[in-house]
């Protein structure tokens, strides 16, 4: 997967007009979306997760942590063989929408 690729899923699974900053790392990106200053004024960064976008497509949802420290969390996790974070891409969900999404 190519880091352009990356951004047009995470930009798709979360349905924004915001630009997304990808930070990159040896198992994928880190994936947050940028606010504006009006939805951040509007608290809408309150909450606000962290994706992690691996090389392999699979995408999963993190707590709202910086980045950095996100990206942190996943590699000790895959370096100890395991995932971290809830996965919401691929689905099985019938509508093709990422787990816990709403369908348009």
């Amino acid at each position: 997967m190519t880091e352009d690729e990356a951004r047009e899923l995470i930009v798709r699974l979360l349905g924004t007009q915001n630009p997304v900053a990808l930070h990159p790392f040896e198992f994928g990106w880190a994936a947050q979306e940028v606010l504006s200053p009006e939805q951040r004024a509007q608290g809408m960064h309150v909450g606000q997760g962290v994706f992690i976008i691996d090389q392999n497509g699979v995408v999963t949802a993190h707590r709202s942590l910086p980045p950095k420290l996100i990206i942190e969390e996943y590699k000790a996790a895959r370096e100890a063989g395991r995932t971290s974070g809830r996965q919401v891409w691929p689905t099985d969900e019938p509508t093709g929408q990422p787990t816990g999404q709403p369908t348009a």
